[in-house]
């Protein structure tokens, strides 16, 4: 866990955390079936000799009650361990606080920005998950759609972000590097969505340099690259040569730090007719 630091993470722009009251009512509800339960048996012991229906239905009604009391808990626990997190926006970073453990992640090193639709908004693909790490070789701090003001974070997030990472990005461009975005594909996606488990995924690299760019072992002339369509219907990013080949078709939201990749290809796109004529 890194601390926030004092002065590098610049001024503090907001605050999240999730609700509490979904939690509150569901140990309420666990509670008044569990009581209903014990009242249920009590009148079993009491009435049973001189009770002439079934003897089942009480046995029945009070095992219901203690199954619908029990998955309430349950269900309240996760929540719980959902909801346990809260976190820090800066204009540098955003720090995540569980308890008394402070996790601060700077913008500039936050390689990956995952952005995923979850719940009922799967099938949609609204955006209402995010989840950030500097590499693959730490876990994801994930942000779940329960977060209060979910969209101004998501939005807050993903403009700091860029506003950092592009200039870095476009540096290292001019200087003669490679900036590496790491994506999952469309099968992924999608299955992703059917298990719930959004985390567990395994990446393949799309390499940028100032002169081309490597998807699958494929390097491809940045001077031929002719359009990049964004599918509102289809999810799908799609990126085609001057011959109408594709180079990449994948789901959008499966693009780690999606927006750094679209404004630094547009950059790129952009100076190259000035670099050709000069």
């Amino acid at each position: 866990m890194q601390p926030t630091p004092a002065t590098s993470s610049g001024k503090l722009l907001g605050s999240y955390g999730y609700g509490k009251a979904l939690i509150f009512c569901m140990f309420i509800l666990g509670s008044i079936f569990l009581g209903l339960a014990a009242f249920i048996g009590y009148l079993s012991v009491a009435s049973i000799q001189n009770f002439n229906g079934p003897k089942n239905l009480f046995y029945g009604t009070f095992a219901l009650l203690v199954v619908l009391g029990g998955v309430m808990f349950a269900l309240a626990l996760w929540q719980k361990k959902l909801r346990v997190a809260r976190y820090e926006v800066y204009e540098k970073g955003i720090c995540q606080i569980i308890g008394s453990e402070r996790d601060y992640v700077p913008f500039s090193e936050m390689n990956d920005l995952y952005l995923f639709a979850s719940g009922q908004t799967a099938v949609a693909g609204l955006i209402n998950n995010l989840a950030y790490r500097r590499n693959d070789s730490e876990a994801f701090r994930r942000v779940n759609a329960h977060l209060k003001d979910l969209y101004g974070f998501i939005d807050l997030v993903r403009e700091l972000h860029l506003n950092e990472r592009l200039p870095q990005a476009m540096a290292t461009l001019e200087q003669g590097g490679a900036v590496q975005f790491n994506y999952i594909g469309t099968g992924q996606v999608w299955s992703k969505r059917v298990s719930g488990n959004f985390l567990n995924v395994t990446t393949q690299p799309i390499l940028v340099t100032r002169d081309a760019l490597e998807v699958e072992g494929s390097k491809v002339p940045m001077a031929s690259l002719r359009s990049i369509d964004l599918s509102a219907w289809t999810e799908l990013v799609v990126i085609r040569d001057e011959s109408g080949k594709t180079v990449l078709s994948t789901a959008a939201n499966g693009i780690m730090s999606f927006d750094l990749f679209l404004n630094t290809l547009h950059n790129l796109l952009e100076a190259e007719p000035a670099r050709v004529t000069a």
